[in-house]
């Protein structure tokens, strides 16, 4: 049968209380701010190397890092290697439909619409997105779904559970600091990530738990 939820975060409980804390001080911020708030506290506090950092840290919500996990998983723990190219589908589909759903104009859209834009501190050859597409962020959904996913599968939780969900927030962080979502955006992705990687888990040891059976029953 697969785990229950409690058994889950009882065996990732460093990852399951830095993602709750996160979750209270995300609703916080969302509560306490305006829309475009915290957007504009990291655009004021820009660096040459925070756009350096921010840049290659939303790579982690791309392809490279399925790739990447791809061959970890082939090296340690091959058998649940496929489920990041599932994974990647999955998001991919929840993402375009959610977006589709919402239909929310991106943050150069919004400031542009409030003849704001030009008090933005745009990033030089970061590509503006201007579309209805702001809502959820594909690169959060993407990184939490799939390093959630890799908490939920490696052996040795405590610490490094913590620096996987970590990378997971960078990501969704970058996609504010680039001008590209509102930190709403990127809270929706986290949670719904989140859940693709439990529900894709679950399958996950649903289906040990068939082939276990199914060996005990021959």
């Amino acid at each position: 049968m697969p785990t229950n939820l409690r058994t889950i975060f009882q065996e990732n409980k460093f990852y399951g209380i830095g993602f709750i804390i996160w979750l209270f001080l995300g609703a916080a911020l969302i509560f306490g701010t305006e829309k475009g708030d915290v957007l504009l506290f990291f655009n004021d506090h820009r660096s040459y190397y925070g756009d350096l950092f921010f840049r290659y840290a939303t790579m982690a919500g791309e392809e490279i890092a399925y790739v990447l996990i791809l061959i970890f998983l082939l090296l340690y723990q091959p058998r649940a290697a496929w489920l990041v190219p599932i994974t990647g589908g999955v998001v991919m589909l929840f993402s375009k439909g959610l977006k589709k759903i919402f239909r929310q104009n991106r943050p150069v859209a919004w400031f542009r619409e409030l003849d704001l834009f030009e008090t933005l501190n745009v990033i030089d050859g970061e590509p503006l997105f201007s579309g209805a597409s702001s809502f959820p962020s594909g690169h959060t959904m993407s990184a939490f779904a799939l390093f959630g996913l890799l908490a939920l599968l490696i052996p040795q939780k405590k610490g490094v559970g913590l620096l996987i969900l970590l990378i997971a927030i960078i990501v969704g962080i970058s996609r504010v600091y680039l001008i590209h979502h509102f930190f709403m955006d990127i809270y929706a992705g986290s949670i719904i990530g989140t859940l693709l990687a439990l529900v894709i888990y679950q399958l996950w040891n649903w289906k040990l738990s068939r082939e276990k059976i199914r060996k005990n029953t021959v």
